[in-house]
């Protein structure tokens, strides 16, 4: 199955304003400098993917058959045994631990996620945790971290299902793919790699090197259908992906994707790989890069370089970076200042450092890096408009002591406890949930408070970020913002991702369990 490119193509008149349809509804979007995350839309799908999917809608298929031809072209594009369009990368982790865990065994399918004796380990190496684990747990799979080769042979213990690993990490992981290969193979268990935002090759280095299956998210780089994935590998488990998901009334029958994202994914795949416009499309990234340094380099304390990371970054990227006593603003102050404006520019945070930001190429035309050039040259020109004036209001309270938090979810509510400790208007101390605690630190200016803390976890450390006035009877009230991140993710973006809650606080005597508590956390924090 060859599609010509000059089929696919699309006329260039646009008779409305870039943008307009969200507009009309109410949203005023963005320039997009942060990369192609799935908060922001990730990539738009290519002229030719959106003609085929149009095409696609003009007709109506068995998706069996479908999905059978696309598994044959997505072998024949990359050289792997077979292929299989999914609901995007999340989606893969569940259905490829069903698949391990299942395969099409009818009586397994539809007891999960229970999966209470039977082989359901799914081996992790510990520096290759990541944020996207959940998925794997929803297939009832539990995650089981190993740390080096001696540790994997001991997990492969006949309960291991599969073996995940991270793509983008892999150069520099303990347990890389090249080892855990040969152990998987001895004991038959599949590995997957995770390999999301990397760039698919024929023949696929993954797949050439070992790897059973292997994921690529098609709404990144490649411009198909933002919630699709391209999966690549063992044709009898991409086949047990496939029943395991929709349209099959199994585990997977909620990730659902139509006839025209399977079409329009396997056509982003080809273009990525053969087509010309998809090769002039990456031959733009530096350029654009280039025009953006161009309107900074002359600016007083200014310094870019463009960056690149061989095999685990698929773009370069324009790192840019001031001296604070020229520019005394910070990124996270630059970049709400960017979103604030018309128009508004996106730019990532959790790239950034407090004295720099790196700017991301793919989602950019020409005259949006033109505009991106001019006002970040603006906010480096003009840097007091920007930079944030600190509070100089001494406190009107001490909230040194113990709080008992009642915190109103938007469905339920918990009780928390802080242990708090204030010192001028600086405040510490350590935030109490029911399963966790997390060290805080913040501010009190007048009667405003304001605090973040953090729970170390693995993979995924949560965030509670308080905000609140201090009232006339000494209660607290306000609203927390509700967030999880990686280490690798970390900014305030992440911090915030599950939204916010009310909170009501007031001070308690410290129980001798509480305080037992808080002295053990205080010293593990020290």
């Amino acid at each position: 199955m060859t599609i010509r490119p000059e089929l696919l193509q699309r006329p260039r008149q646009r008779e409305h304003e870039r943008g307009w349809i969200f507009r009309a509804i109410g949203v005023e979007p963005f320039i997009q400098c942060a990369g192609v995350r799935t908060l922001y839309g990730a990539s738009n799908p290519s002229d030719e993917v959106i003609v085929a999917m149009n095409a696609a809608a003009e007709a109506f298929v068995d998706m069996d058959e479908l999905a059978e031809a696309a598994g044959r072209r997505l072998a024949e594009l990359t050289s792997a045994e077979w292929g299989v369009i999914t609901a995007g990368t999340a989606a893969t982790l569940a259905l490829a631990t069903a698949a391990c865990i299942a395969g099409n065994n009818p009586e397994l399918m539809l007891r999960l996620p229970e999966t209470s004796g039977l082989p359901n380990k799914v081996l992790i190496p510990s520096d290759q945790r990541f944020s996207y684990e959940q998925a794997i747990r929803i297939a009832g799979g539990e995650i089981v971290s190993v740390a080096t080769v001696e540790g994997l042979a001991e997990a492969l213990d006949g309960s291991a299902a599969m073996i995940c690993l991270l793509g983008r990490m892999d150069s520099a992981s303990g347990l890389p793919l090249s080892a855990a290969v040969p152990l998987a193979r001895a004991h038959g268990v599949p590995i997957l790699v995770e390999a999301a935002g990397l760039s698919p090759e024929k023949p696929d280095r993954w797949v050439k090197c070992g790897a059973d299956l292997v994921v690529y998210a098609g709404g990144k780089y490649l411009r198909a259908p933002q919630s699709t994935a391209i999966v690549l590998g063992s044709e009898r488990l991409c086949k047990a992906i496939w029943w395991n998901g929709a349209p099959h009334q199994a585990f997977g029958r909620a990730m659902k994707l139509g006839k025209e994202e399977i079409v329009g994914a396997v056509v982003a795949l080809d273009r990525w790989m053969n087509f010309a416009t998809a090769k002039h499309d990456r031959d733009q990234w530096l350029p654009r890069l280039k025009l953006i340094a161009a309107e900074l380099n002359t600016q007083p304390g200014v310094r870019t370089e463009v960056l690149s990371w061989p095999g685990s970054v698929t773009a370069v990227r324009l790192k840019v970076s001031w001296d604070e006593e020229v520019v005394p603003f910070s990124a996270e102050d630059l970049r709400l200042a960017l979103l604030g404006q018309r128009p508004r520019i996106l730019i990532h945070d959790f790239w950034s450092t407090p004295t720099s930001i790196v700017l991301d190429p793919v989602n950019l035309g020409d005259d949006e890096a033109e505009i991106v050039g001019r006002a970040l040259a603006r906010a480096f020109r003009e840097p007091r408009c920007i930079a944030e004036r600190p509070s100089t209001l001494q406190a009107e309270a001490d909230v040194s002591g113990g709080w008992c938090i009642e915190i109103q979810f938007l469905h339920g509510s918990a009780t928390h406890h802080l242990d708090l400790e204030q010192n001028k208007t600086h405040i510490s101390g350590v935030h109490h949930t029911g399963s966790s605690s997390g060290k805080l630190s913040g501010e009190i200016h007048g009667d405003h408070i304001r605090f973040e803390a953090a729970h170390e976890q693995i993979p995924m450390s949560l965030f509670y970020g308080f905000e609140g006035k201090v009232a006339e009877d000494g209660t607290i009230s306000g609203t927390v913002q509700l967030g999880g991140s990686a280490k690798e993710h970390l900014g305030p973006v992440f911090k915030g991702q599950y939204g916010s809650a009310e909170f009501h606080a007031s001070q308690s005597r410290v129980t001798p369990d509480s305080s037992t508590l808080s002295r053990r956390i205080q010293r593990r924090f020290k």
